[in-house]
């Protein structure tokens, strides 16, 4: 009995709702830390019109990754302006891309339709709404590995010249924007695709060494680079190492020290991190990815790894050698998973589609219970956090997330088919989880209580000039970005007072609630004081969190003009 597919109008009407909670997200400003300060380090190039040194907003060479998302985000600058949007925006295009490569590598090893549920999975995954807000390189790397694998394996299947190209390019944007593991995981892939089907000729055909002479082409103005900025130079000092070769660094030394751990601050090991970071970062399907997992496991030793039509070790294999590498390394973070989304989709995909065409009605209505577990404990957190915490300000939120709402009720208490349902249900608490997050919650934490962007836009809007804003006892690349000034730190009070005195000039100087009073004791005068709040919105509390107890746990920061 085959099932009763979904209509093509109602994946458009779920894409839709995808796309308008992606919008949302453009608008939300940057985070500090890691996403406004590669957001600085595009800025400086842009300033600078120095497209070859990586430099960031404390005027230190930056090693740690390539080129490519801050030519990216450059690019954008130089065409949009500097703004939040312009910084986000490339890695919203290359997330679409990404979406377009896994139902086009689902549509290969399945067939159409698990194509467009697993296009629908990977971009209703929560931690790639995430990596479209806090951008860092993480769609960008997604999308280069999605995008070269799809045209590696489609080589297989089509033999056309242009796969060959395109996986060479795909390869190239993986490695220029984080390295090697943007090459080795869509070999990975290969190797498990050729493995089960028994293709030993076409593991060992010549012409993957024409993509390897390629992807050497496309990757060499980044590693040029890298050869200007630190082989020329052995005399600069990078993480407390001199005599530093970028070339090696970047095709070798990287990928050992993050697994080692050296070099990258406060690393853990956790054989079991990535296990249960999954289940947040992969809703709202992470639940029925670890049974599509297990499934495919089982059904493979009791075939007892036979080769059968329409059925494929790429993901299973490829998750497995990923999770053995991140979970070993040294030095762990939840967004390293972001490269398996894709492969989670197709997977998670290959087995609902598989089920429903097979009638497995119980396996179908045990994953529909499942899903509505997930859904009441979205809610339940959707409600507090927008209702209690942060009550939604925006009518056009409002409106949205009561639409979004209501079609998912309408869904649930309608009669159609379990498989429809499942994938319907989850997409539309997706969409309405990222309205309410990127339209609201976001909105609220970081333009209220995140003082670099409320001052930096002061300091933008005042056309304070450059040159003429120090930090002291503070840094925030937030701050920097918005008020499009890679601001200089004064160190010590004595400093300060050094340079007020001899350069008999106005200045301002931004700070915290202590160092306004140290500044005050000096006795320098603030002729013009601007305040806000601030909290480490990384890391939330309840007394946070709760509106009755968030004024406990708030600091001061200040933006002061000294006469």
């Amino acid at each position: 009995m085959i099932h009763q597919k979904i209509k093509v109008p109602v994946y458009f009407w779920l894409f839709a709702a995808l796309f308008v909670a992606y919008v949302f997200g453009l608008f939300v400003p940057l985070m500090d830390e890691d996403a406004s300060h590669h957001a600085n380090i595009a800025l400086h190039m842009f300033q600078h019109h120095d497209y070859v040194n990586l430099v960031d907003d404390l005027g230190k060479d930056y090693l740690d990754k390539p080129h490519l998302h801050f030519w990216l985000a450059a690019l954008s600058y130089n065409i949009f302006g500097v703004t939040d949007i312009a910084y986000k925006l490339p890695s919203f295009l290359m997330t679409i891309l990404a979406v377009y490569s896994t139902f086009r590598l689902a549509r290969l090893l399945y067939n159409h339709e698990t194509g467009l549920v697993a296009a629908l999975i990977v971009a209703a995954a929560q931690a790639e709404f995430l990596a479209n807000n806090d951008v860092r390189m993480d769609a960008l790397l997604m999308s280069g590995i999605i995008l070269a694998t799809w045209q590696l394996v489609e080589a297989i299947y089509l033999n056309k010249w242009y796969n060959y190209v395109l996986a060479a390019l795909g390869l190239a944007i993986g490695f220029c924007t984080k390295g090697m593991i943007g090459f080795v995981m869509p070999c990975v892939a290969l190797f498990f695709l050729l493995l089960y089907q028994r293709n030993w000729k076409r593991m060992f055909d010549w012409r993957w060494i024409v993509v390897l002479l390629l992807w050497g082409v496309f990757i060499s103005p980044c590693v040029y680079c890298y050869y200007l900025q630190y082989d020329l130079h052995p005399e600069k000092v990078v993480r407390g190492m001199d005599h530093v070769s970028g070339v090696k660094f970047i095709l070798w030394s990287q990928n050992f020290e993050r697994l080692e751990g050296k070099h990258w601050g406060k690393g853990h090991k956790d054989y079991f991190f990535f296990f249960h970071t999954a289940l947040w970062a992969f809703l709202p399907w992470c639940l029925l990815t670890y049974y599509a997992f297990f499934d495919r496991v089982s059904f493979f030793i009791k075939s007892k790894f036979a080769y059968v039509k329409k059925m494929e070790l790429l993901t299973v294999g490829t998750i497995i050698i990923i999770f053995a590498i991140i979970s070993s390394s040294g030095y762990q973070l939840p967004h390293y998973l972001n490269v398996l989304f894709p492969i989670f989709a197709v997977l998670t995909a290959g087995m609902l589609t598989q089920k429903a065409d097979e009638n497995k009605t119980t396996t179908l209505k045990y994953s529909l219970y499942t899903q509505y577990f997930v859904v009441g404990a979205v809610m339940f957190l959707l409600i507090l956090l927008n209702l209690w915490c942060f009550p939604v300000q925006s009518w056009l939120v409002g409106i949205v997330a009561v639409a979004l709402l209501g079609l998912m009720v309408y869904v649930i208490a309608k009669k159609t088919e379990v498989f429809g349902k499942i994938v319907i249900v989850s997409t539309l608490l997706a969409s309405l989880t990222n309205v309410l997050l990127n339209g609201n919650v976001y909105m609220q934490l970081l333009n209220k209580y995140q003082s670099g962007v409320t001052l930096g836009r002061i300091a933008y809007d005042k056309k304070i000039p450059d040159g003429t804003i120090y930090n002291y006892n503070i840094h925030s690349s937030s701050f920097n970005f918005h008020s499009q000034h890679l601001t200089p730190a004064m160190n010590g009070i004595d400093t300060v007072k050094a340079y007020a005195d001899t350069t008999k000039r106005q200045f301002w100087i931004y700070t915290t609630e202590q160092g306004k009073d140290q500044l005050e004791q000096a006795g320098l005068t603030t002729t013009t004081a601007f305040g806000a709040d601030d909290y480490g919105i990384t890391r939330l509390t309840g007394k946070f969190l709760n509106p009755a107890t968030r004024q406990q746990v708030l600091e001061k920061h200040y933006l002061l003009k000294i006469r």
